[in-house]
């Protein structure tokens, strides 16, 4: 499935949660999932259960049920979400401002020298292709970023 599918379905940063156990574990029980949720939260079995059952609503997830025991599988793999996540995040600001948000993301995020020689090198790749300025997408008094005011 597609990321796409799933734009309109925002989860919650508790179900965030439980879709992590089961991209690490598709397949797992309910009580292998209450476990791992457990040692890291102070949530009740029936806290987890409803959040498996909004999940499942939101076509997140499926449950099949193998002997006597349901099984939870992602319906959306961890790399389709993120990317929707960042399409959510990237639509809800100017154009021109994105290179700042990524700047925000470097100076917040922890980074291997792996990562930062691939983000390296991709802004390389990206550069020979860039556009000499963004233009500004927003309507008249949804930014600051002073196109309109210039009326540019």
């Amino acid at each position: 499935m597609s990321g796409g599918e799933f734009m309109e379905q925002t989860i919650s940063a508790a179900e965030w949660q439980v879709m992590r156990v089961l991209w690490a574990h598709p397949g797992a029980t309910s009580q292998e999932i209450i476990q791992a949720l457990q040692e890291g939260f102070d949530w009740q079995a029936t806290t987890i259960k409803t959040l498996l059952g909004r999940l499942r609503k939101k076509n997140y997830l499926r449950m099949d049920k193998e002997t006597s025991k349901y099984h939870y599988y992602p319906l959306i793999s961890e790399e389709e979400h993120l990317q929707g996540q960042v399409e959510l995040l990237l639509a809800t600001i100017c154009s021109t401002k994105q290179g700042q948000l990524v700047e925000n993301l470097l100076d917040t995020g922890t980074f291997s020298q792996k990562s930062l020689e691939q983000l390296a090198s991709k802004i390389a790749q990206l550069q020979k292709t860039a556009p000499e300025r963004i233009a500004c997408q927003c309507l008249a008094g949804q930014c600051t970023c002073g196109h309109h005011a210039k009326g540019v």
